[in-house]
């Protein structure tokens, strides 16, 4: 069976459940894409760079998930006070997964963040805030909105690998403030909104996708969503052998 990473995210602060017993975790919903497409998801705990290459020696594919923004001194420039939380060492991790998996030719798919993580791995750039930086009109963190609810369109580009799978021109759902300026080596923008924020990308041999919206969060009410982790999937097992 084909084993699938999804780096962790963590708690480092205080909440009501687990007061200061700090836990890893990933919500549930990227398990359920994952198993639904026939693979075995293992979740990566949070760990040192250095093991990131260990790591994905035990996995055929690596799925980085959403969360806090990535530390803007890692592509280079000084917080805006509109970043709002940031977590170096989840970034430090996961991009040093990022780094490990393209050297073994193992695919990656990353979600929201995981789009932008894996922009900045591969020496790309991020607009801190669309609004602020980029222009952007749209509604691009849809709450209180229900998550699993589309609430604005994006054009794919012909004969990319999301446009194989959905079509021209489909509605998402969308949770971020962050996105892709530069891109990254070897990443190619494959879709965008009406107010040109990027909306998924593919490597040139590719190996690495990503989607700034959540398609884990959709799969149920709307099943075709399910195509991005099938697809995933099936290149991992590809690559697998």
């Amino acid at each position: 069976m084909v084993k699938i990473g999804i780096a962790s995210n963590h708690l480092i602060h205080p909440n009501p459940r687990f007061d200061t017993n700090y836990i890893d975790y990933i919500q549930i919903d990227y398990v359920d894409g994952l198993k639904r497409a026939g693979s075995l998801p293992l979740v990566l705990p949070l760990g040192d760079p250095k093991d990131a290459a260990a790591y994905i020696e035990t996995v055929d594919g690596l799925l980085l998930s959403g969360g806090q923004g990535v530390t803007p001194a890692l592509y280079g420039v000084e917080p805006l006070r509109e970043v709002a939380e940031t977590d170096v060492y989840r970034d430090q991790f996961e991009i040093a997964l990022v780094k490990a998996a393209v050297a073994a030719g193992k695919p990656v798919l990353g979600i929201c963040r995981g789009i932008q993580i894996i922009n900045v791995a591969l020496g790309g750039t991020l607009y801190q805030d669309v609004y602020k930086q980029a222009g952007a009109y749209l509604k691009h963190n849809q709450a209180p909105t229900s998550w699993e609810i589309p609430t604005h369109h994006i054009t794919t580009t012909k004969g990319s690998w999301l446009n194989q799978l959905l079509g021209d021109r489909f509605l998402v759902n969308s949770f971020h403030h962050q996105g892709i300026h530069q891109l990254g080596n070897q990443l190619t923008k494959v879709a965008a909104s009406d107010d040109q924020v990027v909306e998924a990308v593919e490597s040139t041999d590719g190996n690495v996708i990503g989607v700034e919206f959540h398609p884990e969060m959709m799969i149920k009410a709307h099943p075709e969503f399910q195509k991005i982790f099938d697809y995933f999937v099936d290149r991992a097992s590809n690559s697998h052998g």
